[in-house]
């Protein structure tokens, strides 16, 4: 396989994380933007230790040589403990294509008035053939796509913060969700949900990177580049909280009051943000399966199984399933710095000698 640049590898990182929730909006206005303007220190602070936890992934999967779940949270060897970590981020990741089908059928529902199920069906399609390829295909896709997702995003989200559509309704005294009650509860479930979205894609990018210097380069410049844009799109969405509140992809919503053709444009941009985090996440869970002649047949059945499941909507999804991952994510966040912190005085102590 090709040797990643640090720029291969931070469009890997923008890939994974710039799905369906970040790019509609849906998933910022949910974790910052019911806050108002306190939501800006929940932003920083998690742009903050995203950069942290990236580098210290890439540090402990060279260190390791592995980019094996369990092996980079976990800190001590235990095949038993790391296995069961394994399986789990490996659910964890399965829960992404339910949503990752709902996104794409409520996007084509409220764009174009298309049955959800056919939105869900085509982003399972999609995920299948892309994990299928293995990691080779997921990083060549994306390479390819996330520079476009990136650059259109930005587009929009400035034009929807230069035309200042003007509040048209309440300004504040909207509810947060129940699992993340105020801006620091939420900006620690926001970054730790994350993290375990990015944790496969953070520990194959290092051991597949050129040198150390692209590795590292690559996972705090890809880090930086979310954390700066998620503050730019709570700009945008706070420009009008009423009408961000109102939508289960309000940024959809907003590219649409600018421009039909710009809504046009960012309908199928953020349909293939929704295709990039499914497919990422769905290659996550694959890692864990054997590679036998079944594995395949699971792969399939899976997504199967994850569209039916996401036909239960969007909307919900993001309000429960990604703060119960975010709980969760906290636990292996703990484990990640103790892992990185043993690795690190374990190097130290094999230099000196």
């Amino acid at each position: 396989m090709k040797r990643l640049s640090w720029i291969e590898i931070t469009s890997l990182y923008i890939g994974v994380i710039m799905g369906a929730g970040f790019a509609s909006g849906r998933e910022c206005w949910q974790f910052f933007g019911v806050f108002g303007s306190k939501g800006y220190y929940g932003a920083f602070a998690s742009t903050i230790c995203f950069i942290l936890l990236a580098c210290m992934l890439t540090y402990i999967a060279r260190s390791k040589g592995s980019a094996d779940l369990g092996k980079l949270i976990y800190p001590f060897d235990d095949p038993v403990i790391e296995s069961i970590i394994g399986w789990t981020l490996a659910v964890i990741y399965y829960s992404m294509i339910i949503a990752m089908t709902a996104a794409g059928g409520s996007l084509l529902n409220q764009q174009f008035g298309i049955s959800k199920v056919v939105g869900g069906a085509v982003i399972a399609l999609l995920c299948i053939f892309t994990v299928l390829g293995d990691f080779e295909r997921v990083s060549k896709i994306f390479r390819l796509m996330v520079p476009v997702l990136f650059v259109i995003g930005i587009i929009t989200i400035a034009l929807t913060v230069i035309s200042d559509f003007g509040q048209s309704g309440a300004v504040s005294g909207y509810k947060p969700g129940r699992m993340s009650p105020n801006w620091i509860i939420s900006a620690i479930v926001f970054m730790a949900y994350n993290s375990l979205g990015m944790t496969t894609m953070a520990g194959n990018s290092a051991i597949n990177a050129k040198d150390s210097k692209n590795a590292y380069l690559g996972a705090a410049a890809g880090t930086l580049c979310l954390g700066l844009l998620t503050i730019f799109l709570l700009r945008a969405l706070l420009s009008d909280m009423a009408f961000s509140a109102s939508l289960d992809l309000p940024m959809l919503g907003f590219s649409g009051r600018i421009s039909p053709v710009l809504n046009m444009i960012y309908a199928v941009v953020l349909y293939g943000a929704v295709y990039s985090t499914g497919a990422s996440t769905y290659y996550g869970f694959s890692t864990k399966l054997k590679n036998d002649r079944y594995k395949k047949y699971i792969i399939i059945a899976g997504a199967v199984l994850g569209f039916a499941l996401g036909l239960t909507g969007f909307k919900k999804l993001v309000e429960f399933l990604y703060p119960a991952q975010g709980y969760i994510g906290i636990l292996f966040i703990v484990l990640i710095i103790i892992n990185f912190l043993r690795q690190l005085i374990l190097n130290q102590r094999t230099h000196k000698k």
